[in-house]
């Protein structure tokens, strides 16, 4: 069952990927603006937990483009990662839920914030969770009119996301009006709203300065985050797997936090600057790189899950991983609805190459 579940989610997760469009924009080191903050959470996510299941950020939702939540991650808690790296609190938040979504703002959460996670939150769900009941009931050779059973629907149900939100601070009025509570399982700083919102609030400047909390201090103010940085560069060698994905994204964030004009740095910090361009260029090529080599990974599981004893074969391998971006995508989307092997071999039969 728990195998199900995990295929399920990472199913689910795809066919969202499918239709996502992964943000290209050049960065930019001036100003500390909600962007820049933005930018680099997702960032520093995606480092974080590439190893502990999938991360997809800017889901655009459903009949409003203007909507659009900032990044889902769907954990596999059988992956070594979870065993390589303890990030302390953050990996406990991460593992309240098989499917979350993670919004954050870098001040002061208001009223309006905690609405519009709301709002995307809901509109995102009401379409998913159209589509897994038509994608149940089609398994099940069900009609539209005919019902899941209640167990059906509760497997369905696993898949509403919780939604964390990660703000640097927020005022006590705020909580009052969303009815708020300290979270009994974690820590000061650490907020559970009412079970029909499926949420909770983190207050990053509301948690100590310990090092359980030392990965989510990155995502706070500027003197957190620079404490935060200076103590991660010192992490011990155990500590460190994943090390380099990290400090990449710390380390172009590093450059916000200097906060000082381009014409009173250093030579050596001017050119550290410089290179800052270059070394985004790379890790975005690295990050495509990764996110393909995982793609093709969960194509192969997912052909296990839905053709059970069904052997691949080396030309069906060969096929699948000379497919590009978007043609793997729709393979990923189009397997939730075949039935036999050979509609897959049909469909890879029939790509010509763009």
């Amino acid at each position: 069952m728990k195998a199900q579940q995990l295929t399920i989610n990472v199913a689910l997760s795809y066919s969202i990927l499918a239709r996502v469009k992964l943000e290209q924009s050049q960065f930019c080191y001036s100003g500390m603006s909600q962007y820049k903050h933005d930018r680099f959470f997702k960032f520093y996510i995606q480092s974080l937990y590439r190893a502990k299941g999938i991360t997809i950020k800017n889901i655009q939702v459903r009949n409003d483009e203007d909507l659009e939540i900032d990044l889902m991650f769907v954990g596999d808690l059988d992956s070594q990662g979870w065993k390589e790296q303890d990030l302390g609190l953050f990996d406990r938040l991460m593992q309240t839920h098989p499917t979350m979504i993670i919004e954050h703002y870098s001040g002061y959460l208001e009223g309006v914030d905690i609405d519009d996670c709301i709002t995307r939150k809901n509109l995102y769900w009401k379409y998913q969770r159209q589509e897994l009941i038509k994608t149940a009931k089609s398994a099940q050779k069900l009609t539209s009119t005919e019902r899941l059973s209640k167990t059906a629907m509760a497997q369905i149900e696993l898949n509403n996301p919780f939604t964390w939100v990660l703000t640097v601070n927020c005022g006590t009025q705020i909580l009052q009006d969303c009815a708020a509570q300290l979270h009994s399982e974690f820590p000061q700083g650490v907020y559970i709203l009412p079970n029909q919102l499926r949420m909770g609030i983190v207050i990053i400047e509301q948690l100590a300065e310990t090092p359980e909390h030392l990965w989510l201090k990155m995502l706070g103010n500027r003197e957190s985050a620079r404490r935060a940085f200076k103590e991660i560069e010192q992490l011990s060698s155990p500590d460190r797997t994943g090390r380099n994905d990290i400090m990449a994204a710390c380390l172009k964030y590093c450059v916000y936090l200097k906060d000082i004009a381009t014409d009173s740095l250093t030579p050596e910090e001017s050119e550290f600057m410089k290179t800052m361009e270059e070394i985004d260029a790379w890790y975005a090529g690295e990050i495509n790189n990764a996110e393909r080599r995982g793609k093709l990974q969960s194509a192969k599981k997912m052909i296990g899950a839905k053709f059970q004893g069904y052997v691949i074969t080396d030309q069906t391998i060969s096929k699948i991983e000379s497919l590009n971006d978007r043609q793997l995508d729709e393979f990923m989307v189009a397997i939730l609805s075949w039935q036999q092997p050979a509609e897959m071999t049909g469909w890879l039969s029939g790509i010509v190459e763009d």
